[in-house]
């Protein structure tokens, strides 16, 4: 159970929307900040606080779901998230809302590190429609250009597929 990687089930997405269940703020973090670059043990470890119970009670009520085998291969972490090297710039046909949600989701901590990162995740789960979310990826493409310069951000502006 440790040793495979996790993701957030459509469940898991409208909970953390919605908060309808009571869970404990470990628990929440560790719904936030979940994905399938790691195994589950990782995230035990780095999200303090967090336990095997945490893990247990998202898994119990449907929120995460196992990913796969010990670790994604490379084609499941390929469709997860763009691949890499970005793909050619389409003015004008960008992402739609799935594969923004799932782009901004996965990459935002390796764009803007982990205390950055963590707060734009926040910032797109609350993202309700394909504009919010088109505004929110220009907003990460200004950061990562602050951070990082403007190489790092014009291939990010290519992975998203937005025009200049």
């Amino acid at each position: 159970m440790l040793d495979l990687p996790y993701q957030k089930t459509e469940a898991g997405r409208a909970e953390i929307k919605a908060r309808s269940l009571p869970l404990s703020r470990s628990a929440r973090n560790l719904l936030l900040m979940l994905d399938t670059s790691h195994p589950a043990s990782y995230w035990l470890e780095a999200i303090k606080g967090t336990s095997e119970a945490d893990l247990a009670f998202l898994i119990g009520h449907g929120l995460i779901a196992a990913s796969g085998g010990a670790m994604p291969a490379p084609a499941a972490a390929a469709a997860a998230a763009p691949a890499v090297p970005p793909q050619p710039v389409q003015v004008g046909t960008g992402m739609g809302y799935d594969e923004l949600y799932a782009y901004l989701s996965g990459n935002a901590r390796r764009h803007l590190g982990l205390i950055k990162g963590y707060r734009m995740i926040l910032d797109v789960e609350r993202c309700t429609d394909l504009a919010a979310l088109q505004e929110l990826a220009w907003k990460m493409i200004a950061q990562i250009d602050q951070a990082s310069g403007e190489a790092a951000a014009d291939v990010a502006r290519a992975e998203m597929r937005l025009g200049n």
